[in-house]
């Protein structure tokens, strides 16, 4: 592969997951299961999804999106979304976790609408 001949050349090439060989293991890997597994893409008849009780707290909901969470890390990323139409994905992977792991544990499927 060609991607291992450039790594081969390089004095301290990162490894994986790390690595853009890695990201490419984890895409194909999560390309892979969403073939595989109906519902993947929902948590509704999704047999490898866990069903969480998520709140449902619409002020709060509307408050990420707006970036006005009070947390300016957050509201800056989501003010970018919202005026640029993307964010890095480590900006992503960070306001992901705030609405569903961080303050809010709100569902990611009301978060994807």
């Amino acid at each position: 592969h060609e991607l291992d001949k450039i790594y081969a050349k390089a004095k301290n090439p990162s490894q994986p997951p790390v690595s853009l060989h890695g990201q490419l293991i984890w895409r194909e890997f999560f390309y892979t299961t969403a073939a595989q597994v109906p519902n993947f893409g929902t948590m509704a008849g999704n047999r490898i999804c866990l069903q969480i009780p998520w709140y449902k707290n619409s002020e709060h909901l509307q408050r990420w999106r707006n970036g006005e969470t009070g947390f300016p890390w957050i509201d800056a990323i989501m003010t970018q979304l919202r005026k640029e139409g993307w964010i890095h994905h480590l900006a992503r992977h960070s306001v992901a976790c705030f609405l569903t792991r961080g303050d809010l544990w709100v569902s990611w499927e009301e978060g994807l609408k």
